[in-house]
């Protein structure tokens, strides 16, 4: 059985999409619509952002995890050195380990894209359609003889 906790940060997965939304109209300059104004959070904002928006840690702990696997976001980790708060004003610096993640969450991600499109490159395989029993040509009386047939057979 699930504990509370991982139910609730599954909820916040789920609802990641919709709930971004309300974060952008919140905060704008911490969830921006454009990738190139991006900036790495603080790392006090999930608590701030549960008190603000009464939702529990864990479910926005669940809601956060798309915004910072996206790849816009692991790209500001890598390029920035210091995080943001909420309202757009310099937090924290970032660490070696953040920077560290977000460079495997990339390699992750781009992975996934040549995987991708090796797949579409592939050629595509022939299936060849199963040889039907009944000819396309048959009657109604045809195909009522033949279930009858196998009715039989399987009563005996």
């Amino acid at each position: 059985m699930s504990s509370t906790y991982q139910i609730e940060r599954n909820r916040g997965t789920k609802e990641c999409r919709q709930q971004l939304a309300a974060l952008r109209e919140k905060w704008p300059l911490a969830f921006p619509v454009k990738h190139e104004d991006v900036r790495p959070l603080a790392v006090r904002a999930p608590g701030e952002i549960a008190a603000a928006m009464g939702w529990s840690l864990p479910y926005t702990l669940g809601v956060l995890v798309g915004w910072k696997m996206a790849p816009a976001y692991c790209q500001a980790v890598l390029c920035y050195d210091k995080r943001v708060s909420l309202d757009g004003s310099p937090a924290e610096m970032i660490d070696a380990e953040a920077k560290e993640l977000a460079a495997e969450q990339l390699a992750r991600l781009a992975a996934r894209e040549t995987a991708k499109k090796a797949t579409k490159v592939a050629s595509p395989t022939v299936v060849k359609p199963k040889s039907d029993p009944v000819p396309p040509t048959a009657t109604r009386e045809q195909l009522r003889t033949r279930v009858r047939t196998s009715l039989l057979r399987r009563s005996a």
